[in-house]
């Protein structure tokens, strides 16, 4: 059998953001946010990063090819929809590039009052969705169409997704080495 790129891809992106969430969810809230030094994030940063690039790339997909804008509709951030900065409380921090953690400052990232386990899971458990049926509206045709990418560079939408991709699980092993510095099975893979 042969499987089509669009198939690879977003089975890719799903099984990334799903091995997230189980070893995350694993964690108590002081496991998520435990630091093993001042400047290693905690894993529930890195859970909130990847869910924020999540929502930016769902959010962003649809106006990379008019047919993605045609399947997918407008755009929208849930971020910035459920205005989550304001009830987390941290619409006064330097969130980074595009408000996603992107080149914070370790001092930031420290003291960045992220929500308990139950709210940070389900927002990334929404933007992760919202992230798979994205990806799934682009067939290989779409994949391959030009698009501005999340860092405003020409590029094509395959290789914008690939870069989610490769970004959650760079993510992805993070957490695992620090899962494994705890004495925890670190591997993601079940």
């Amino acid at each position: 059998m042969t499987l089509s790129l669009h198939t690879i891809t977003a089975y890719g992106v799903r099984r990334s953001h799903e091995a997230v969430i189980r070893i995350a969810d694993e964690l108590s809230d002081s496991g998520l946010n435990e630091r093993p030094s001042a400047s290693a994030p905690s894993i529930a940063f890195h859970v909130w990063h990847v869910a924020r690039w999540a929502d930016l790339l769902q959010s962003r997909m649809p106006a990379m090819t008019e047919e993605l804008g045609q399947r997918l509709g407008s755009g929208f951030q849930i971020w910035d929809s459920d205005k989550l900065g304001e009830k987390w409380g941290v619409s006064s921090f330097d969130l980074g590039g595009e408000a996603t953690g992107m080149g914070m400052d370790d001092d930031v990232s420290a003291a960045l009052p992220l929500p308990p386990k139950d709210e940070l899971l389900d927002y990334a458990r929404r933007t992760f969705e919202a992230a798979n049926r994205a990806v799934d509206a682009a067939d290989e045709d779409q994949l391959r169409e030009s698009c501005i990418d999340l860092y405003g560079r020409p590029t094509s939408v395959g290789a914008a997704v690939l870069g989610h991709l490769a970004h959650v699980n760079r993510h992805l092993g993070m957490i695992e080495a620090l899962r494994g510095l705890r004495g925890m099975r670190g591997s993601a893979t079940v």
